[in-house]
């Protein structure tokens, strides 16, 4: 008898409660369609990132990538009130009619979170080993979410991922913040201006060489413990040959501090509750120096309370960079009210900043230097890192409640075997 699927369904204006929600009707499978795969979750991670794109998917379409299954039961049905939101690991391969992708492979890359098979149109990408979505339903999404690098059946993943080893877990949690991290660095404030691209989602906001320059800046980075945080920091000291900043601070709260102070990767460890402009000038920062804020999704809006008082310090050479959103569970009203009256800031996008980098190197060079310092960071790990597998949905229900509660250690990276 075929396993019956469960899916975790989200309330969109309040994804903090969820429901895991069984499709016996879902089984047994049709036909595979042509040069189709037909693919399961296998690894998924959870992170802050998720509550982000629950918090953002009505303006990014990220509800759209996984459409609620025609049979899924009432109330939860309703696709203007309930939906699937992702998240980053590995899909199996379980039926393939494309020629390039056996059955047996594995997929990385954006997956839906629950254990019911999806099928996927694609087609092979101008780089080895990576293929590309095609279904129509996904055409209108960002491309980022639509690549997914192929993992043949000989590369030992399935052994990996039997045994919950680091591997697996590292590359669905932490990938794709390196990504981003890995495009802030090298391209969108690049050592080298002539690699510099446009970092946000509208090119029609300045984003100048001088600008994007970190020569002797003083970089102040919040949330500095979660995984882009600390990718970003490790890519300033080990993968910036030249225009380095002056010093990279952590602005942590009071219960992450020892662990941001275990990973060694920042100069300056300051809490984030602390007067900024007494610590700048313990610094010995003057008001004309650079000074960069990245919010990472600090808590309790302080990058911008740090902002509105270095501001009004009379510090005069100051940029604002948004990357991430703190845990909250915010109306699409209030969403998007927050961005029309917030600091501003740079918004960062790692969809468009690929996008760019792209154009600039080249696809396949793009991807053989990203997965070169990819490498490159997994071997070394992160000091006082830890992973926690769990198995199975309810492991991950209790996983996801868990981070809407801030119940993780900044420390502590979630990732489940499916």
């Amino acid at each position: 008898m075929a396993e019956i699927p469960v899916i975790q369904v989200l309330n969109k204006e309040h994804y903090f409660a969820q429901k895991l929600v069984s499709l016996p009707n879902e089984v047994p499978y049709s036909d595979l369609a042509p040069s189709s795969l037909r693919l399961k979750t296998k690894v998924l991670s959870l992170t802050s990132n998720n509550l982000t794109y629950t918090k953002l998917g009505f303006l990014l379409n990220l509800w759209d990538v996984h459409p609620l299954p025609p049979t899924t039961p009432a109330p939860y049905n309703d696709a203007s009130k309930y939906g699937l939101i992702n998240a980053w690991g590995y899909m199996e391969v379980l039926e393939s009619t494309h020629p390039s992708v056996e059955k047996g492979s594995y997929l990385w890359g954006y997956v839906p979170i629950g254990t019911l098979a999806q099928d996927l149109e694609v087609k092979n990408a101008n780089v080895a080993g990576q293929v590309l979505v095609t279904s129509e339903y996904r055409k209108h999404i960002m491309p980022i979410y639509n690549r997914y690098l192929v993992i043949s059946p000989s590369a030992g993943l399935a052994e990996e991922i039997e045994k919950k080893t680091n591997s697996p877990a590292y590359e669905a949690l932490v990938r794709i913040m390196f990504e981003t991290a890995y495009l802030m660095n090298r391209f969108a404030m690049p050592g080298d201006s002539k690699e510099l691209v446009h970092p946000g989602m509208d090119p029609r906001i300045p984003w100048e060489p001088e600008t994007a320059d970190l020569s002797g800046a003083t970089v102040i980075c919040f949330a500095p413990g979660s995984k882009v945080g600390m990718c970003f920091a490790h890519q300033l000291k080990q993968n910036r040959p030249r225009a380095k900043p002056v010093r990279v601070v952590a602005a942590t709260s009071e219960v992450s501090q020892p662990f941001v102070e275990e990973t060694s990767l920042y100069d300056e460890i300051v809490l984030s509750t602390s007067s900024p402009t007494e610590f700048l000038s313990k610094l010995g920062v003057q008001s004309g120096d650079k000074v960069v804020l990245i919010d990472f999704g600090g808590r309790g809006k302080v990058g911008a309370r740090w902002t509105t008082e270095i501001k009004e310090a009379g510090y005069s050479n100051l940029l604002q960079v948004g990357i991430g959103q703190e845990i909250s569970e915010t109306s699409q009203a209030d969403v998007l009210e927050l961005f029309s009256t917030g600091n501003p800031s740079m918004l960062m996008n790692a969809n468009d900043m690929r996008n760019r980098a792209m154009e600039l190197v080249g696809e396949k060079e793009y991807f053989d230097e990203l997965n070169e310092a990819w490498l490159e960071l997994k071997k070394q790990g992160f000091k006082g890192f830890q992973v926690n597998w769990g198995e199975g949905m309810e492991a991950v229900e209790k996983g996801w409640d868990s981070i809407c509660k801030s119940e993780i250690k900044t420390s502590v990276g979630l990732a489940y075997k499916l």
